[in-house]
C-alpha cells in the first residue's frame, strides 16, 4: 500500500475559547477579555502545526459531531488541508480557557463521556503514514496505533501520561509534561528514566522554562529558550509537531529536541491555542539563539 500521509495524528479535538484574565479567585465572578476561539486538541495542534510546516496530515479521534463548534473545526481543518477522519456521533468536545498575565493557563473541558470502544481507530492509516502521533488519553485506543507502528516500522510518538505504562513499549517516544507524569517522579530527570525502564524507546518530560530531560540509551537536559510568553497554551503541542518535523527530515535526538524546543517557544509568543510555524522562523531560533543565557525571545 502506498504511502500517503507525511503523518497521522489520533487523538483529542476540540475547540477552545479562550480569554485573558487579571487573576481568579475561588468563588470570585471575573471576566475574559481578549476573548477568540481556536482550534484545540493535543492531535489537533499537533496535525495543524505540522500540515503549516508543509506536511500531508491526516487527523482522527474525537468526536467532531455535527454541531456548530464541528462544522467550525471541520472548515479550518480542511483549510490546513488535512484529511478528518473522525466519528460525527456525539457533541464535539469544547474547552474554556483562561490566559494570566504570565501567560499561564487554567482550563476545563466539557465532553461526552463516550467510550472509547466507540471511537474509531484507523488502524489502516498507519500502513499509509511516515509517522504517528497519539494522544495517551486515549488508552488502548492509541495502544492498538502505536502496536500496528511497530509491526510496519512506522516511526511513533506518544502524548504519555502517568497511566500509560501498560503500552509505552509499543512507542519509539513518549513525550510527557512533567504535570501528567508528576506521580512517577517529581524531577522530569527522574520521570524521563521510569518512562524509559517501562518501555518507552526514547522518554522526554517537558518542564516549561526549565527545558526538557531526555532518556534512552543515553540520557541528558536540554534548557529551554528564554521567552517573555504571552500565552503558553498549545505549547506542548508545538514541542511535539516541531519533534516530529524535525525527525520526518532525518535529523538525530538532539536536533530533533533543539527544533522541538523551538517550536514550543515560538507558540507562547502568540495569543490562543495554535499559531502557523514556518521553516525559516524555526531555523533562526535554533541558529541564531543559544539555549541557557540571557538573551530572551519576544
Amino acid at each position: 500500500m502506498c504511502v500517503k500521509y507525511d503523518a497521522l495524528c489520533y487523538g483529542a479535538i476540540s475547540l477552545d475559547i479562550s480569554g485573558r484574565v487579571a487573576g481568579l479567585a475561588p468563588g470570585i465572578q471575573d471576566s475574559a477579555t481578549d476573548y477568540e476561539i481556536y482550534p484545540g486538541g493535543d492531535a489537533t495542534l499537533v496535525a495543524l502545526t505540522l500540515a503549516g510546516l508543509g506536511w500531508k496530515v491526516a487527523l482522527a479521534g474525537g468526536p467532531v459531531g455535527k454541531d456548530p463548534m464541528g462544522d467550525y473545526l471541520r472548515q479550518r481543518i480542511a483549510e490546513a488541508g488535512i484529511d478528518l477522519y473522525a466519528d460525527t456521533r456525539g457533541k464535539t468536545s469544547v474547552s474554556a480557557v483562561t490566559v494570566d498575565r504570565r501567560g499561564d493557563r487554567t482550563s476545563i473541558t466539557f465532553h461526552e463521556d463516550t467510550p472509547l470502544n466507540e471511537i474509531p481507530v484507523p488502524v489502516d492509516l498507519v500502513s499509509r503514514s511516515r509517522s504517528l502521533y497519539a494522544c495517551g488519553c486515549y488508552g488502548e485506543n492509541s495502544a492498538r496505533l502505536g502496536e500496528k507502528a511497530r509491526a510496519v516500522k512506522v516511526p511513533s510518538v506518544l502524548n504519555a501520561r502517568a497511566d500509560n505504562l501498560s503500552f509505552l513499549g509499543w512507542f519509539d517516544v513518549a513525550i510527557a509534561s512533567i504535570a501528567n507524569v508528576r506521580t512517577l517522579a517529581k524531577d522530569p530527570a527522574e520521570a524521563a528514566a521510569i518512562l524509559h525502564a517501562a518501555g518507552a524507546g526514547t522518554a522526554i518530560v517537558t518542564a516549561g522554562e526549565q527545558g526538557c530531560a531526555y532518556c534512552t540509551t543515553d540520557t541528558g537536559i536540554l534548557s529551554a529558550y528564554k521567552v517573555d510568553p504571552v500565552d503558553c497554551t498549545g505549547a506542548g503541542a508545538a514541542f511535539a509537531a516541531g519533534f516530529i518535523h524535525a525527525g520526518l527530515q532525518g535529523l538525530k535526538l538532539q536536533d530533533r529536541l533543539r527544533y522541538a524546543s523551538a517550536a514550543g517557544a515560538l507558540k507562547c509568543l502568540h495569543r490562543g491555542s495554535y499559531r502557523r510555524l514556518t521553516q525559516e522562523e524555526l531555523d533562526h531560533l535554533v541558529e541564531s539563539w543559544q539555549v541557557n543565557t540571557n538573551q530572551t525571545v519576544a
